[in-house]
C-alpha cells in the first residue's frame, strides 16, 4: 500500500464490511455484507465443466432426490405427512464388462446402494422402502439413459440404518401414528446440521457453454442421429475472451461396428458443435474465439465405447455430491459447500434447504439491485429453520439496506421450499436447467 497511511487504509477495509443483527425471539441473525466479489465474466479467465445426465455422479444424485420425492409422496398420500428420512449417500456401483466394437457382455449387474435413515413402518402400517427404492432406479435409469437394456442388470441393496437417538423425540423416529408425525414436526422441524450452504447470482459464460453444449449432447434427436449414450462431460476454460471445450461423448457399442465408424461419427459430432460454438460466439460479445476437442483419450483402434451409453455399464461407479452443483454447474472458482442436497429430507434437512435459499436469495440480488453477489449461510445445530445463525454476502457494489431485506424474505420463506422441491421431478429439472 505504498503512498497510503496505515490508519487510512485500515479505515479503508472497514468501510468494505457491513454487520447487522436481525432478532427474533431469542435468535440473534448476523447478516454481513461485504464488496470483493466479482462477476465471473468480468475475471480474467474461469473455468466449468458440466457432468451429464447419464454421468454416474448424476444418476446417483438424480436417483436419491427422486427416491426422497417418491417416499414424501407415498407417506402425505397414505397419512398425510412425512416422516423422517435422509438416503443422501446412494451409490451405483458399475457393471463389470466385457465392451468391443459391435457389442458387449456384462460379467457383473450394476449394484444399487440405498444408504440412510428411512422410516419404514408407521404403527402397523409398513412402507415398501424396498420397493420404492426399485422403482425409483428403474424409472430414473430409464429416463436419464434412454436404454431399456439397463434393466435387466441391476441389483438393489437397502441398508437402513433407522434407529432412535435423545435428541429427538422418539415418535420423530417411530412414529405410532400420523398424528404423531405432525406433532413432533410441528416443535422439531429445525436445522438438523451445521452447516455452510452457498449460491450464486448466476452461472459465468464458462458455465453457460458448459451446459450448453451438455443439453444439445444428450437430447434425443441427437443421440438418434450418431447413436450415442448420455454419460456426457463438457468442460469449459475461458482464457480472456477464448474459449477452449473439453468434450467426452460415449458411443453404444452395439450400433458402432468398428473404428471407422466410429471416427466417423465423431467427425460429424465435431462439426455440428463447431457450428453450436460459432453461433454462441456470434451472440456473444464477451467471446471472440473457441477451440474444441472431442474424446481426447481417443488413440486408433479404442474409443469411448458405454454400454447403455453409461460408464456404468462398464464399471465406473456414481455417489451423490460428486455431481453437477445445485445451478447445474461446477465452478470451482465460485464458492461452494461441502453439502449434497440430492436425498436430503426436504422438511428440515439444511443442506437441501439453504443451498437453494443461497442460491435463489443471490439471484434476487441480482435482479433487484443489479449486483452480481456470492452468499453463504451459516446454519448451527438446531437453529429456526428462518433464522440461521449468519448469512454472508459478498457482492461487487454495495447492497445497502434493500439487499439486507432480501435476506430477511429469503430465510423467512426457508419452511416453504418443501412445497418446490416435491413439486418438481429432478430429472425434468436437470434437464430444463433449474436453478
Amino acid at each position: 500500500m505504498h503512498g497510503v497511511p496505515r490508519r487510512a487504509a485500515a479505515a479503508g477495509i472497514r468501510n468494505r464490511y457491513r454487520a447487522t443483527s436481525v432478532r427474533k425471539g431469542e435468535g440473534a441473525m448476523q447478516v454481513i455484507t461485504s464488496l470483493g466479489a466479482v462477476h465471473p465474466n468480468r475475471a480474467p479467465f474461469d473455468v466449468a465443466e458440466r457432468k451429464g445426465i447419464g454421468h454416474p455422479d448424476s444418476l446417483a444424485d438424480l436417483v436419491a432426490d427422486s427416491f426422497s420425492r417418491r417416499y414424501s409422496a407415498t407417506c402425505q398420500e397414505r397419512f398425510g405427512a412425512v416422516p423422517n428420512h435422509w438416503v443422501d449417500k446412494v451409490t451405483l456401483v458399475g457393471a463389470a464388462a466385457d465392451v468391443r466394437f459391435g457389442g458387449y457382455d456384462i460379467r457383473k449387474p450394476v449394484d444399487c446402494y440405498l444408504f440412510g435413515k428411512v422410516t419404514e413402518r408407521i404403527d402397523d402400517n409398513e412402507i415398501p422402502v424396498a420397493d420404492l427404492f426399485d422403482d425409483t432406479v428403474r424409472a430414473v435409469l430409464t429416463d436419464a439413459l434412454d436404454d431399456p437394456a439397463v434393466l435387466g442388470h441391476l441389483r438393489m441393496h437397502v441398508n437402513n440404518t433407522a434407529g432412535t437417538g435423545v435428541d429427538h423425540d422418539t415418535e420423530f423416529y417411530r412414529p405410532r401414528t400420523a398424528a404423531a408425525i405432525r406433532q413432533v414436526l410441528a416443535s422439531e422441524s429445525v436445522a438438523n446440521d451445521t452447516v455452510l450452504c452457498a449460491g450464486t447470482s448466476l452461472r459465468g459464460l464458462a458455465a453457460q457453454t458448459a451446459v450448453r453444449l451438455e443439453t444439445i449432447l444428450t437430447s434425443a434427436a441427437f443421440r438418434a442421429r450418431y447413436n450415442t449414450g448420455t454419460d456426457v462431460k463438457v468442460m469449459v476454460v475461458r482464457d480472456r475472451d477464448q474459449l477452449d471445450v473439453t468434450a467426452a461423448v460415449p458411443f453404444h457399442p452395439t450400433s458402432t461396428n468398428g473404428w471407422s465408424t466410429y471416427r466417423t461419427g465423431l467427425d460429424a459430432i465435431r462439426d455440428e458443435i463447431e457450428g453450436e460454438l460459432k453461433r454462441m460466439l456470434d451472440e456473444t460479445p464477451t467471446a471472440s474465439a473457441a477451440r474444441l476437442s472431442l474424446n481426447t483419450k481417443d488413440v486408433p483402434g479404442r474409443g469411448y465405447l458405454a454400454p447403455f451409453g453409461t460408464s456404468l455399464g462398464k464399471g465406473d461407479c456414481g455417489a451423490v455430491g460428486r455431481g453437477n452443483r445445485y445451478n447445474g454447474a461446477i465452478e470451482p472458482l465460485r464458492p461452494a459447500s461441502g453439502e449434497a442436497p440430492a436425498g436430503k429430507n426436504p422438511l428440515h434437512h439444511v443442506g437441501k434447504i439453504y443451498t437453494a435459499v443461497a442460491e435463489d436469495l443471490a439471484r434476487s440480488i441480482m435482479t433487484e439491485i443489479g449486483t452480481y453477489a456470492e452468499v453463504v449461510i451459516a446454519a448451527r445445530n438446531g437453529d429456526q429453520l428462518d433464522d440461521p445463525a449468519y448469512v454472508l454476502v459478498r457482492s461487487e457494489a454495495p447492497i445497502g439496506t434493500a439487499g439486507e431485506s432480501l435476506v430477511g424474505a429469503a430465510v423467512q420463506t426457508a419452511s416453504e421450499y418443501v412445497e418446490r422441491f416435491l413439486a418438481i421431478d429432478p430429472v425434468s429439472r436437470f434437464r430444463e436447467e433449474q436453478p
